[in-house]
Order: C-alpha cells, then sequence, then structure tokens
C-alpha cells in the first residue's frame, strides 16, 4: 500500500461516505468531524480565475468555519467535483503548514464575499498555495470520492487506488 492509499484510506475512514450518496450530509460529516461549519458559496467564474483558482474553486479558512468557493457556472457533478476537491484538501491536512497561513488574503475576496471581514481569514488556499503534489492528492480524492459515490451499496466503501498491489 502506498502512502497515498493510506492517506486516503484514512480520510474515508475519519469521515466515512454516506451511503446512499448525499453531498450535503457528507459535508456535515466533515465539519462535524472539524469541529467548524462549511457553508458554500458561488462566484463569477472570472473572479474565482482572477484570485488563481484555474480548477474553479477555493477553500477559506476563517476561526471559525471554512467557507468553499467555487465556479457559479460549474454544473451540478462539475460543482459536487470542486467541492469535493477542497474537502480532499481539508481531509488530508493541506493548509496546515505555516507558509499556507501567512499567504496574503487576495483583495477580489472582497469582490466575491463582501461580507467577510478580511480579519477573520486564516488563509486563502487556491491552486498556487497548496502546490502540484496537494493538488493532484486532492484532485484524486475527488474523483475517488466520485467514484464511490455512485457505485452500487456496500458496507464497507475505503478507498484502494486502482492497479496497487496489496
Amino acid at each position: 500500500m502506498t502512502s497515498m492509499d493510506a492517506r486516503f484510506g484514512d480520510a474515508t475512514r475519519t469521515v466515512p461516505l454516506p451511503n446512499p450518496w448525499n453531498l450535503p450530509a457528507y459535508l456535515a460529516a466533515v465539519a462535524a468531524h472539524r469541529g467548524r461549519s462549511i457553508a458554500l458559496h458561488t462566484a463569477a467564474k472570472a473572479l474565482v480565475n482572477e484570485i488563481g483558482c484555474g480548477g474553479g474553486g477555493l477553500w477559506v479558512a476563517r476561526k471559525h468555519d471554512d467557507l468553499i468557493i467555487y465556479d457559479a457556472e460549474a454544473t451540478d457533478r462539475n460543482a459536487d467535483h470542486i467541492i469535493l476537491h477542497e474537502v480532499g484538501h481539508m481531509l488530508l491536512g493541506h493548509g496546515t503548514r505555516e507558509s499556507d497561513r501567512r499567504a496574503p488574503v487576495p483583495p477580489t475576496l472582497a469582490l466575491m464575499l463582501p461580507s467577510v471581514s478580511p480579519q477573520s481569514v486564516e488563509h486563502v488556499l487556491g491552486r498556487s498555495e497548496f502546490g502540484v503534489d496537494r493538488e493532484r492528492e486532492a484532485e484524486v480524492f475527488a474523483d475517488m470520492t466520485m467514484v464511490y459515490a455512485t457505485l452500487p451499496r456496500r458496507r464497507n466503501r475505503s478507498f484502494r487506488l486502482f492497479g496497487r498491489g496489496q
């Protein structure tokens, strides 16, 4: 088992996937696990891209809650994938480095969420702050979660990357 296999397995054991799949129920379980609410917000694609999130979403961690902002034009399935990508960052422990927390709050955030005080933001993490490896992990997390969410009902749903030995 690779370390990536183990990390995905840990994430799904920590916050099991609801069966049948239900994104709001899963987000509620992730929020309960993290001890902080998660709110979803949409924003114009141009604003999301301007902040450096070409993939269509970003995670804003505030002192007491998390915000996931995603492209308002994203289709249902694409929106779910973007949201799960950001959840992947949360569950895989991304954003815990001191360098992540020192990233400046982009001025565009005020346009996206005018009611959010910049002083309440601990970090805003988009593609440029996470780096290639963590982006790939979050992308695989979202892909695998969507695959497992659509599989027929099973008792034990844990991640196992395809094509890997035991």
